[in-house]
């Protein structure tokens, strides 16, 4: 089977070596993790945990399944990475040199936003999918470009709702099959 990328997404209670468990459950399944991204959320001790995947169709199922089965965890969505908002957070930094450069307009072009200023360079914030962050990277690749940064993906699900709710069930597997959002049944 080929290998896709997916968008898992966790709410669970956060403790000492919850992202070991994670990491480990994901290994073992054979998948290859792109980004993890953890945040705490407005409810004390909860995290929210994205992960970007590389896995089988086959295996993200049972992965799912395996990260509910982990005590701290209250509720895992999956969705593949073509059901998903692309968005991301790309960082750059680049040499004031640049700015006498010819390819300058490339930064109005990609609408980038200066977000900060140092001796002998800046910083840009670039929010778009991985396609345009990727162009405007190639674009900006040289000896002006001092450093880059990028955030996870971000899903266009949430996990609002009870916890029953948010939970993969065995029913959900004809979801993920067609390719689309595992999802809550009613």
């Amino acid at each position: 089977m080929n290998k896709e990328h997916y968008l898992i997404t966790i709410k669970a209670e956060e403790r000492a070596g919850l992202f070991h468990l994670i990491t480990g459950t994901i290994e073992k399944r054979q998948g290859s993790i792109i980004s993890l991204n953890a945040a705490p959320t407005d409810i004390h001790g909860v995290v929210f945990i994205t992960i970007e995947i590389y896995i089988t169709e086959s295996y993200v199922t049972s992965l799912a399944f395996k990260l509910e089965n982990i005590i701290e965890v209250f509720s895992v969505q999956v969705v593949q990475q073509d059901s998903a908002i692309c968005l991301r957070a790309a960082y750059f930094r680049i040499a004031k040199a640049f700015l006498d450069h010819q390819n300058v307009s490339i930064l109005q072009k990609y609408n980038v936003v200066i977000v900060n200023w140092l001796p002998d360079a800046f910083v840009i914030a670039h929010h778009g999918n991985s396609h345009t962050v990727r162009d405007l990277y190639n674009k900006l690749d040289g000896p002006h470009l001092l450093g880059f940064s990028q955030t996870g993906l971000i899903s266009e699900e949430t996990l609002n709702g009870s916890d029953a709710e948010s939970r993969v069930t065995k029913q959900h597997l004809t979801f993920l099959l067609t390719k689309q959002t595992v999802r809550p049944a009613a």
